[in-house]
């Protein structure tokens, strides 16, 4: 054992593979982040782990995140500047460059505050959370939901649906639908769906060891839509994975609107990931006026 300056005990930075006992000590530091980004949720770090290499360490009072050679910045309370140098002192000990990446706003005016002129900062447009108000997902009041209004009454019209929390009882019917959406789009390596398709198998087996919640829509008794994810904190709830079929048009919008009116009206805001960088992923995020988008950085130690 080290000492921490103010006499705050803790190992050596272990970093591993997220592990769901890892919940136990991570979740609770998380929660009291007031973090909004949606890699600051636990379920997020374990479902794609495979994806993004992620490992993570306990440092104290921070949880530490490693994605292959680049580093999350420190979540948590208590010492930042430590914190930062301890990465710092594992990247060095590695032989590779110390690069954080997922820096938001805030932390970027932090990290130049502390450790003035050490950092170099890159915008990632890509990785930029959109996060919207709840009640505007719920209500879709006003001109500029006036589409998605007219998208949800004409599914309801067309179709015979109905909605219901996900659950261990329609769980392999939504597997199946997820199945189904990877033929008809095409999930392969080339286009990453490879990776979330990974991810979204791991979120249906640990679903309720993760705390996941989710939805389903029904078109006569048929699964068209699901989505499911956590909280971060009271105050953000992210949206992991969204999937409908295309075929049955508007399914998307209800899902999102259903989800969030039955489940999700609790939280101010609601978190639905990046675009990747995607156009029209980009696109359809855009329209529906977020609230915040969570600017990200990609921060570069300059020896």
């Amino acid at each position: 054992m080290r000492r921490m300056e103010g006499s705050l005990e803790r190992r050596m930075l272990d970093f591993h593979s997220p592990v769901l006992d890892d919940q136990s000590w991570a979740a609770p530091i998380l929660q009291k982040t007031g973090y909004l980004g949606s890699d600051g949720a636990f379920g997020t770090m374990f479902v794609w782990r495979k994806a993004y290499r992620t490992q993570l360490s306990q440092y104290g009072t921070f949880v530490m995140r490693r994605y292959g050679d680049r580093y999350g910045v420190p979540l948590g309370e208590g010492n930042f500047t430590q914190a930062i140098e301890e990465l710092r002192k594992d990247a060095k000990e590695r032989g590779i460059p110390f690069v954080l990446t997922g820096v938001t706003q805030d932390a970027k005016e932090k990290l130049i505050d502390l450790f003035p002129g050490k950092f170099t900062f890159e915008e990632d447009r890509d990785s930029a959370d959109y996060l919207y108000r709840s009640e505007d997902l719920i209500h879709l009041s006003g001109k500029k939901y006036h589409g998605k209004r007219n998208h949800i009454s004409k599914f309801q019209r067309q179709y015979s649906w109905s909605y219901e929390d996900l659950t261990d009882a329609n769980m392999e019917e939504c597997q199946a639908l997820a199945k189904e959406w990877c033929v008809q789009n095409g999930c392969s390596e080339e286009n990453g769906l490879d990776k979330e398709a990974c991810a979204l198998r791991e979120s249906f087996v640990h679903f309720q060891d993760l705390g996941f919640t989710g939805g389903l829509i029904r078109v006569e008794e048929k699964p068209v839509a699901f989505t499911m994810g956590e909280a971060i904190h009271d105050q953000v709830y992210v949206v992991h994975f969204e999937k409908a079929l295309s075929s049955y048009a508007g399914s998307y919008t209800m899902i999102n609107r259903e989800f969030a009116t039955q489940r999700l009206s609790g939280y101010p805001y609601i978190n639905r990931e990046e675009d990747m960088g995607l156009e029209g992923l980009r696109k359809a995020k855009l329209s529906y006026y977020p609230a915040i988008l969570l600017e990200r950085f990609t921060a570069r130690w300059e020896e």
